[in-house]
């Protein structure tokens, strides 16, 4: 595989649910948030797989929470990149579901104090997910291709807002239990068999729509897509995202007998960030939008 390197470098934290593959062919950096259960804490891809994650998800009786990248950490990390690369881009989760954003903007000023020289450059992503990968991707060959750092985040910026988030959940528990909706919408869900689908709008996860019935949801969510007026049905192209693998096989199969083999052009798997309000059983697919 083909490693991509330059003297920008770029980075995202796991919010991002990037693939490892693509973490490395483009030299992207991957700082960690960690998730709490208890006095028990996690870091993911390093003492937590995603599998083990949804374990103790489900056999869990509280409502696990996810915490910042410890200080010290993003210290250490930003400053030994910033010694290493002409300029480093930090893609965040959305600063509205996260105080990460404005803890790295301390951590640029105090590493500043140590090396002035350092150029490091922190953008909001407003998004989560895959959201972030594929503008993370397209930035990353912008700055092999000799863009300038605005070039750069302004590319990163244009790519998220070329996709749609359809996001459907198998049980609506974790929402209930995270607060992200009320426990009677929670029970009359359950009790008539309503599927929300959600969206990222606005540096949240909102509800865009509904489906009834647990029957051919794929379906169902991909006739929502392709009556989707915004939707580019003459160059189809999707991420897609899950928390259950042979559903999220099942979601590329359809999609791409619908539409063209290789339509999905990123894939990967819920990680804690968003899978601790989303459980197992979630998927996503992200469409891209005129």
């Amino acid at each position: 595989m083909e490693i991509i390197m330059s003297d920008i470098k770029i980075v995202v934290d796991n919010s991002a649910d990037m693939p490892a593959e693509l973490a490395k062919k483009y030299d992207i950096g991957v700082i960690n948030f960690l998730s709490i259960f208890g006095e028990d804490a996690y870091e993911s891809g390093v003492n937590m797989t995603n599998d083990e994650f949804y374990d103790m998800l489900e056999q869990y009786d509280g409502v696990p929470t996810t915490s910042q990248t410890p200080y010290a950490v993003m210290y250490d990390y930003f400053l030994d990149e910033a010694r290493k690369h002409k300029s480093v881009i930090y893609f965040t989760i959305s600063a509205k579901a996260s105080g990460q954003y404005n803890t790295m903007h301390l951590v640029r000023d105090e590493i500043l104090e140590e090396y002035p020289e350092a150029d490091i450059h922190i953008v909001d992503s407003e998004k989560f997910s895959l959201y972030i990968t594929s503008g993370a991707v397209e930035a990353a060959k912008a700055a092999e291709d000799g863009k300038s750092v605005d070039e750069v985040i302004d590319i990163f910026l244009k790519e998220e807002k070329k996709w749609r988030c359809y996001l459907l959940v198998d049980t609506l528990e974790y929402l209930k239990k995270g607060g992200r909706v009320s426990k009677a919408t929670a029970f009359v869900g359950g009790l008539l068999d309503i599927k929300p689908i959600l969206t990222i709008e606005h540096g949240l996860v909102e509800s865009m729509d509904k489906l009834r019935g647990n029957k051919k949801l794929i379906t169902k969510l991909i006739d929502k897509i392709k009556d989707d007026p915004d939707f580019d049905s003459e160059n189809p192209e999707f991420l897609v995202v899950q928390s259950d693998e042979e559903k999220g096989q099942k979601v590329i199969a359809e999609l791409e007998d619908e539409f063209d083999e290789g339509c999905v052009r990123i894939y990967s798997e819920f990680g804690p960030i968003v899978g601790t309000h989303v459980g197992r059983g979630a998927f996503a697919i992200i469409c891209k939008i005129k």
